[in-house]
């Protein structure tokens, strides 16, 4: 079985941060904007055109009215051609995530992963979300881009809010609802690192008691 950790985030709070910490200590492939090479390759798209879209829904009210049910079909789905470039980048985004999922355990940046890869019996995921205060991300923002604090707390907020309305068009369900995720971290009051040691810890102790279990069935 693959063990899958999926990470949303809030902008500025180290959410990359953290799953590059977790990867690199579990030794297990990462997964960010990687994605979206990955899915221009599949769907044999601009992948110039796909990253200015990345993370964001499609602004076709109407679209989304009558065509939004083809999200999860495929990239042969009926009308897949007609979709909004927004929807063609979730599809083929979707079907990499579920391959690279199977091929074995990693960690995947938001992109709606948990939701995609929530109905997969051979995957077994730990959903994550990363928050903090905006004081806290919009200084981050800053040093991290060169930006002013006015600024710094613009692009947050213009971020978040793309995310959002990302997360819930696609998945259908409340972006950084506690109840949509197994763990929910504050990256200012853990730390960068603190946060990551304590989703590491989790997974260790989860593959634990996955090869107890195996080696008790073994014995009957």
């Amino acid at each position: 079985m693959s063990f899958v950790i999926t990470i949303g985030r809030q902008f500025g709070s180290g959410g990359r941060d953290v799953g590059q910490i977790i990867s690199k200590t579990l030794d297990i492939p990462f997964y960010d904007k990687e994605l979206v090479e990955m899915a221009a390759q599949k769907s044999n798209l601009s992948h110039e055109a796909l990253k200015e879209v990345d993370e964001r829904a499609t602004n076709s009210f109407l679209y989304s009215l009558v065509g939004g049910n083809y999200s999860m079909r495929g990239i042969n789905a009926p009308l897949y051609y007609e979709m909004p470039i927004n929807d063609k980048l979730f599809i083929a985004q979707s079907e990499v995530i579920k391959e690279r999922a199977a091929e074995g355990p990693c960690v995947i940046i938001g992109r709606c992963a948990d939701y995609v890869l929530g109905d997969i019996e051979d995957i077994e995921l730990l959903n994550v979300f990363i928050h903090a205060p905006l004081d806290f991300r919009a200084r981050r923002v800053m040093e991290a881009l060169g930006l002013s604090q006015s600024k710094a707390r613009d692009r947050v907020n213009k971020t978040d809010k793309q995310r959002r309305t990302y997360y819930d068009y696609y998945a259908s369900r409340d972006w950084g609802v506690m109840s949509n995720y197994d763990m929910c971290l504050n990256a200012k009051t853990l730390g960068i690192q603190g946060a990551a040691d304590i989703i590491i810890n989790c997974v260790r102790d989860k593959v634990e008691k996955s090869k107890d279990e195996i080696a008790k069935k073994d014995k009957k």
